[in-house]
């Protein structure tokens, strides 16, 4: 419970920032008359704009037999740490989540691993709710 001499000073904190805030406009007011066409006020400077989120892939090899593990790594740009990055697999012209995932670290990187038995060029990729990766091709031989 907050004394009568807290509210008080308060009170009086409120009173005086408002008083202040209405002469700065009175200030602001005057200057931005005096201003040239030319002039913008509230720009925002350039590299504050925030990145556009994207996710990379790279693959440990181009080449493997089957059933062993190929790891994808990657980076991340405007994707929020432990955000889930979800391997998915080119199946007869779609994508398909394959039964791999990770989370983004607290360094904006991922890895993940994954097995296939499927011999033949593999298209894989990783999405996030906000981007998806280029294609990486990994043979797998028998």
């Amino acid at each position: 419970m907050r004394t009568r001499s807290q509210v008080v000073r308060r009170s009086a904190a409120v009173v005086a920032g408002i008083a202040l805030a209405a002469g700065g406009v009175g200030i602001a007011g005057a200057l931005q008359a005096n201003a040239t066409p030319d002039t913008h006020v509230g720009t925002v400077a350039a590299g504050t704009v925030a990145a556009k989120p994207a996710i990379t892939i790279k693959s440990d090899k181009a080449t493997a037999k089957a059933w062993a593990k190929v790891s994808f790594t990657g980076k991340t740009t405007g994707i929020a740490k432990n955000s889930v990055v979800q391997v998915q697999r080119l199946q007869a012209g779609k994508w398909v989540n394959f039964p791999a995932t990770t989370k983004v670290t607290s360094k904006s990187t991922y890895s993940v691993w994954v097995q296939s038995g499927r011999v033949g060029v593999n298209k894989f990729r990783v999405i996030t709710a906000k981007a998806t990766s280029a294609a990486v091709s990994v043979n797998i031989t028998k």
